[in-house]
């Protein structure tokens, strides 16, 4: 299916569209392309309805517990999400990924894979202010938060000591879920981001337009497009 996708967005050369209004003509035809995909399960004649995005093709995004997900990751997302629970697992963890792709080919200096930890946050300034919220609503809930994510209680700096320490690792970054809305989101850009920019570990500006830049990776050109 990420295949299917991944051609659809190719579908479109990136000056297919030409809006000339004086002849009526929105795209260039012969850089609109059908890709005929042939699928195990299912059929895709094509184009895309859509021209091709600013980024070339949206990000694929997977997140991968265990061997078979690292494969899928390996092979085709862009970015993997994993649900270590402690420094020690990171390590393992991208180990394992870092297999996945050994196993498949990958070949990461032309298609790098950019590895993200999850994890569930609950955040105060004050010390202990975030484990007693999480209390409350645990108690409120009849039960303790699960996850398959590590849930973290803490204060800004304390959240900052956490992330540089798991990502000495080789991660590449974290995609932090808010415990609570808007309370904890609200705790992230205000108190976790002057935080680690204080650091100088988290950009002041954006040096790109999109998330693929952001995550310094290039954008792929359509493999339908002519070469020269």
């Amino acid at each position: 299916m990420v295949e299917a996708a991944r051609q659809l967005w190719d579908s479109w050369e990136d000056d297919a569209e030409i809006r000339d209004a004086a002849t009526g003509r929105f795209i260039d035809r012969d850089k609109v392309h059908a890709i005929d995909f042939q699928g195990s399960t299912f059929s895709v004649k094509g184009p895309s309805i859509t021209p091709r995005t600013p980024q070339g093709q949206p990000l694929v995004v997977s997140l991968a517990h265990a061997t078979t997900p690292y494969e899928f990751a390996a092979l085709s997302s862009d970015v993997v999400a994993i649900t270590p629970h402690d420094r020690a697992g990171t390590a393992a963890i991208l180990t394992q990924v870092a297999e996945a792709v050994e196993r498949t080919g990958r070949d990461v200096s032309d298609r790098p894979l950019r590895t993200f930890a999850d994890l569930i946050v609950f955040l105060d300034g004050e010390p202990g202010a975030a484990a007693r919220r999480k209390a409350r609503l645990d108690e409120v809930a009849g039960s303790e938060l699960a996850s398959d994510a590590e849930i973290f209680t803490g204060t800004p700096a304390e959240l900052a000591d956490l992330l540089l320490d798991w990502r000495s690792t080789g991660l590449d970054g974290f995609r932090l879920r808010p415990g609570t809305l808007p309370h904890d989101l609200t705790a992230i850009t205000r108190g976790l981001v002057p935080e680690l920019q204080r650091r100088g570990v988290f950009r002041t500006e954006y040096a790109s337009t999109t998330l693929r830049g952001h995550l310094g990776l290039a954008r792929p050109t359509s493999r339908y497009a002519k070469a020269g």
